[in-house]
């Protein structure tokens, strides 16, 4: 699945999480066999255009608000993850890394050689 269809997916899944209906529930809501659901929620399936608009309207939420609040929900995780530390880079967290960023080791390059 590509980055955007995962991201809706993920937002329909808060979606059903949210409504507070059973994962069995929800799909019948929507007119989805209990199976077709569970395919999509484990990101097996990209959605189409019309999963997406039975999701509308058995949630009460247009298809553009899913499509935005996906976005708006990605964005704010993975904010969240960088304010965390979760992107750190792995060069500059290996052993003695840090001390050569921070100018600690190596050359000095303010003085001449």
């Amino acid at each position: 699945m590509t980055p955007l269809a995962t991201q809706i997916m993920n937002e329909c899944i808060r979606i059903q999480k949210a409504s507070g209906m059973t994962v069995a529930d929800f799909a019948k809501a929507c007119g989805f066999s209990r199976d077709y659901w569970y395919k999509h929620a484990n990101l097996s399936r990209p959605l189409t255009i019309g999963d997406l608009e039975r999701i509308s309207n058995a949630s009460g939420i247009s298809a553009e608000d899913i499509v935005m609040n996906s976005r708006r929900h990605a964005i704010e995780e993975a904010e969240a993850k960088a304010r965390s530390g979760g992107y750190g880079l792995a060069a500059y967290n290996a052993q003695g890394k840090q001390a050569a960023i921070n100018g600690e080791a190596g050359p000095d390059y303010d003085e001449p050689a």
